[in-house]
């Protein structure tokens, strides 16, 4: 009896090295397949934007147009590329104003660190970068989503540096009222390092992203660019700087309750109706009155420069509104008003 149960236990011993074995087999030879397609990525990527030194953190950047004005276009939280993201909507702004797309520390093609991410810090990061391309202010801000916050931050403290902001969906601090913020625990955090690493990540995604297949359905971006996107999308799920930046989020957020923005700033914002619907619904299962609208209207000091207009989309607009957005932007930077709306503007 007892030499079977020795017998049995010699063969669940080696059953599982062998399991072993194979699974460091496979993650050896998908790590080997994951870098072999990031080299031949390499010679992509290498064509997007270009460096400049911000603080000693290499900074990708993107320039295009050369108008007396200039648009700084700001990511949402973890956008993959922003580059690439606001290309539809960079060149058609371009034809009028300089633009510039920066893609924040440990975004896109931008290089990782282990950086503070609180609003002044982020703010100092886009101020530094601007300086290293000489480019000087004032700017017009168009920040998409949670660089509303960071674009408020910075026109409270340094508002002789911007002359305008446009906000596509953008994001408010009271919304952090209503919002749970959901932490990256470290363990999360490397498992998905790992995940990146090895190629799992890559391998998961082969059949292609709901966020890759929504961004390629706005019909805004070549074959060229969307691969350029899936190839960041597959190699940066979450970062050092991102991790940092989503633990500062609450705090960030908090330190510019009930703050609105300057009076003597125009100020556009430019929502979604899809987020519209979508807060709606979920303020309702969870007992707040909070809308979107409300959340802008609360931020607003001064309605004759101060405006809100719909788009008929989701979140990220500029993948499909790309041109209603530019041509609302011109309208209100000409005249530094626009009609206040309700009505959803479809292309």
């Amino acid at each position: 009896m007892k030499k079977g149960l020795i017998k049995i236990a010699k063969i669940i011993r080696n059953a599982l090295l062998a399991i072993v074995l194979l699974v460091i087999i496979f993650l050896i030879g998908t790590t080997i397949w994951n870098k072999a397609i990031c080299l031949q990525e390499d010679k992509i990527l290498n064509q997007v934007g270009t460096k400049v030194d911000a603080n000693g953190v290499n900074i990708r950047t993107c320039v295009t147009g050369n108008g007396e004005k200039t648009i700084v276009l700001l990511s949402g939280l973890g956008t993959p590329s922003p580059i690439i993201d606001f290309k539809p909507l960079a060149e058609k702004l371009s034809t009028s104003y300089r633009v510039v797309t920066l893609e924040y520390t440990g975004y896109g093609l931008s290089e990782d660190a282990n950086v503070d991410k609180s609003n002044k810090a982020i703010v100092e990061e886009i101020r530094e970068t601007l300086n290293q391309l000489h480019i000087k202010p004032p700017y017009i801000l168009m920040p998409h989503s949670i660089s509303g916050v960071y674009c408020l931050q910075y026109m409270k403290s340094y508002p002789k540096e911007v002359e305008a902001m446009i906000g596509i969906d953008s994001s408010v601090p009271n919304q952090g009222k209503y919002e749970e913020n959901e932490k990256i625990s470290n363990g999360l955090y490397y498992l998905v390092r790992f995940m990146d690493f090895t190629g799992l990540t890559r391998l998961s995604n082969l059949s292609r992203a709901a966020f890759l297949k929504d961004m390629e359905a706005g019909g805004s971006y070549s074959k060229k660019e969307m691969k350029i996107v899936t190839a960041l999308y597959n190699r940066k799920q979450v970062t050092r700087a991102l991790l940092n930046e989503s633990r500062s989020l609450p705090e960030n957020l908090k330190s510019l309750y009930d703050v609105k923005y300057p009076a003597d700033k125009p100020v556009l914002f430019i929502l979604s109706d899809g987020t519209c619907k979508q807060l709606k619904e979920e303020s309702k299962k969870l007992g707040y009155e909070a809308s979107w609208e409300g959340l802008h209207e609360e931020v607003i000091s001064n309605p004759e420069i101060q405006k809100i207009t719909y788009l008929e989309g989701q979140h990220y607009l500029h993948w499909t509104q790309a041109n209603t957005i530019a041509d609302l932007t011109e309208e209100f930077l000409q005249k530094d008003s626009i009609s206040n709306d309700m009505d959803v503007v479809q292309e």
